[in-house]
């Protein structure tokens, strides 16, 4: 049973031994060739990806502070064509998000993040947020590392 595998890749490879470079060459362009169409089909197709988007916070940083640290990007589930997807996994044409926090007292929205992401991811579908999304707020009294721009 152990004498069946290199006897079978040795059948197998047989038909490529022995032949010039030229013949060498021709398979290797070939297998080039299809590997580049099949990419290029694949990208064309729609497909979901989770990226970290950047977000900009934005809100007084003189008369509020967060509740809690705000992070610098957010992950986020999204559905689009396969170029767009592998631009922005790339980092290419990022925009950050540029989110407004109300004031301290209101009770959040939802989700402050959906709007502001649905406007700069383009022609990407936004398919999901995370859970504590909305758990992002202010409250009174200005923080001395506070990162918020006004």
């Amino acid at each position: 049973m152990a004498d069946l595998a290199p006897r079978l890749l040795a059948r197998l490879l047989r038909p490529l031994a022995g032949h010039q470079a030229s013949f060498y060459q021709a398979v290797l362009a070939c297998f080039v060739i299809a590997s580049t169409l099949w990419m290029l089909r694949a990208l064309n197709t729609s497909h979901v990806a989770a990226l970290d988007y950047p977000v900009a916070w934005r809100y007084n940083a003189q008369r509020y502070h967060p509740a809690r640290p705000l992070p610098a990007t957010v992950r986020v589930e999204v559905r689009g064509n396969g170029w767009r997807l592998l631009s922005r996994a790339l980092h290419f044409h990022l925009p950050p998000a540029e989110v407004r926090l109300r004031l301290a007292g209101t009770p959040p929205p939802r989700s402050p993040l959906r709007p502001p992401l649905r406007r700069t991811l383009g022609t990407l579908k936004l398919v999901s947020l995370p859970a504590d999304s909305a758990t992002f707020y202010l409250v009174p009294g200005a923080a001395a590392d506070s990162t918020g721009k006004r």
